[in-house]
């Protein structure tokens, strides 16, 4: 890298405690895993006071004896620790001021981990080569050694795949068959407009939006970053901002799967306080009510609160700001009326959310036995159906979620390679791999949600 390394350095103070990571918080969910072997919640002894111009020691979470000693620790800087101009990675806080102009996949996509811990960002979407790890260094302290279970990983993946992101991007048809889809369902929301259209407009959006919204804020439609930014811009656009969807995904629910940080398990204590019957009663508003939550209610997440889920919000980022008055005054002028928005959040919400949910929310891994960021991304995930066409479509591409979390940055279409390939290498392992039916996955999906016990799934 052609300029001089800037190191603002390693963290220097006591560690806060390590977070727990029961879905939701739920004290059912929270009994369903082992305590750690060191007691995780345990609190440091001395002055915790943070310094100007220190940074935070992040939490080590335990290592279990399965574990290889020689790997360092998973470590987890705080939201609220982390300076706002600094990238913090496997506990170190660099200043990459200077790179961002040159970072190959965009500005969007570097800057996104400004001001917040985005170890699991710079690993995962960096699977091609380690160049990355060669940049970080040159700005501040080398990087740990590469998690050797994913390094393996990836190197099937680069066998299987020779030509990298040239093969790995969406494919032309696919794009066009979306948008088209997606022509549609803005013509039946906005121009038709009764109750009919907007509830196919829903079961569009479910289906065909949330792909193009998700594959373009994860980078995989193309190379050129305006390509994705306009693909998630206009498959979220039914929803709400999509720099909402950008937030919530990206930056909180794959950096932290199921940990506390993931803003997907914001509500889910509320839900097992209340007994099963008052849940199968509250369906219909549960769905109805996900949409509104991760669309317009997103808006004073995002500009008067200026925090999603508990992440610090950038308004200058992605073009916020112009997108949330472009949006609300498209909505405001043009859309339909109130009973046709509530069949639309209704039938896009029964889609999304079970099959958002369904390979995340009926797993509970401890994460204190993990130091392989990897082995932990697929024990907090599972694959279903994965040999369906239908659910493939039904679920937005995502059957096969271990390989996404894996791998976020590679097309949809290439997963169900990457799945035969992860099988082995996690036989060879011992690691376990979930791939089950999709009848398991939503009845345990059920049951969690009337019940508040999770299935065994193994």
């Amino acid at each position: 890298v052609p300029c001089s390394p800037r190191s603002v350095g390693p963290a220097s103070n006591p560690p806060p405690p390590a977070p727990s990571l029961s879905r939701g918080m739920s004290s059912t969910a929270a009994k369903m895993r082992k305590a750690s072997p060191d007691g995780a919640t345990s609190s440091s002894s001395g002055d915790d006071s943070t310094r100007v111009g220190d940074t935070p020691k992040p939490t080590e979470l335990s290592r279990s004896s399965s574990e290889d000693p020689t790997q360092a620790p998973i470590t987890i800087v705080a939201q609220d620790k982390c300076e706002r101009h600094l990238w913090y990675v496997h506990g170190n806080a660099y200043d990459l001021s200077e790179f961002v102009p040159k970072h190959p996949g965009g500005q969007l996509a570097i800057m996104s981990g400004r001001g917040r811990d985005c170890t699991a960002l710079f690993e995962s979407y960096h699977p091609w080569n380690d160049k990355h790890r060669k940049v970080l260094g040159a700005y501040g302290e080398k990087p740990p050694p590469p998690d050797p279970f994913y390094e393996e990983l990836k190197a099937t993946v680069r066998k299987a795949f020779p030509t990298g992101r040239k093969e790995t991007m969406m494919m032309w048809h696919t794009m066009f068959g979306l948008g088209l889809m997606w022509c549609l369902s803005i013509y039946l929301f906005f121009v038709v407009q009764n109750l009919p259209s907007c509830l196919v407009a829903g079961a569009i959006m479910a289906t065909v939006g949330t792909r193009l919204a998700h594959e373009g804020g994860h980078f995989q439609v193309s190379s050129k970053e305006w390509v994705n930014r306009l693909s998630l811009f206009c498959g979220y656009f039914l929803t709400g901002p999509s720099m909402a969807w950008h937030y919530r995904h990206v930056i909180s629910h794959h950096a932290h799967t199921n940990q506390e940080e993931d803003v997907d398990v914001q509500y889910i204590w509320i839900a097992d306080m209340l007994p099963g019957w008052l849940k199968i009663l509250s369906l219909p508003g549960v769905m109805a009510g996900a949409v509104f939550e991760i669309g317009p209610k997103q808006i004073i997440d995002l500009l008067v609160l200026g925090s999603v889920g508990g992440h610090r919000v950038d308004p200058r980022l992605g073009g916020l700001i112009p997108e949330v008055v472009v949006w609300c005054a498209v909505h405001w002028f043009f859309g339909p009326s109130w009973l046709c928005y509530l069949a639309f959040w209704f039938v896009a919400g029964s889609i999304f959310l079970p099959c958002s949910q369904v390979a995340h929310a009926i797993l509970y891994p401890d994460n204190n036995k993990y130091t392989s960021w990897a082995k932990l991304q697929i024990a907090e995930s599972c694959d279903f159906a994965s040999e369906s066409d239908f659910w493939y479509h039904v679920a937005f591409g995502l059957t096969t979620q271990i390989e996404h979390h894996l791998f976020p940055g590679i097309g949809h279409h290439c997963y169900d390679t990457i799945r035969k390939l992860t099988k082995v290498v996690c036989a060879k392992h011992g690691v376990t791999h979930l791939d089950i039916s999709a009848s398991k996955a939503f009845g345990a999906l059920w049951m969690r949600y009337v019940t508040g016990v999770p299935v065994p799934l193994a």
